[in-house]
């Protein structure tokens, strides 16, 4: 069987799975550097004092739930970071692999379309006229 390729001009979105080691590592050395801002320390400093807490804003034992808000609050965090630090930073301690690093920075795509909203200048007469 072969791989499903990807939409031409798209890179292969990696799987979450796939992606907590190399997050993992990109955490741990941006920790480390003396060019990351100190708000983005504590972030991360923050983040591991939550994760590694049993006080959960949902309790693990909740079954499909139990690590919903750990999921979301490593994503807050990571967004965070990578929209704080400066890119030549994240991707010296990201390694090689600079598409998946670039899937990441970019927004998901929507399965609708979006609408556009009309102006309000659009469709109303000026009463000066």
């Amino acid at each position: 069987m072969t791989e499903p390729k990807a939409e031409s001009g798209q890179a292969k979105r990696p799987s979450i799975i796939s992606l907590v080691p190399r997050v993992a590592k990109l955490i741990y050395h941006l920790a480390r550097d003396p060019r990351v801002p100190w708000q983005v320390k504590a972030a991360l400093g923050g983040l591991a004092v939550y994760l590694a807490s049993p006080i959960d804003l949902i309790p693990d034992w909740v079954p499909g739930a139990g690590y919903l808000d750990d999921v979301l609050m490593l994503g807050f965090v990571v967004s965070y970071v990578l929209g704080r630090v400066p890119q030549d930073v994240i991707r010296e301690h990201w390694g090689e692999d600079i598409e998946t690093l670039e899937s990441l920075r970019r927004k998901p795509r929507s399965s609708k379309p979006r609408r556009s909203k009309p102006r309000r200048s659009e469709g109303k007469e000026t009463e000066a006229e």
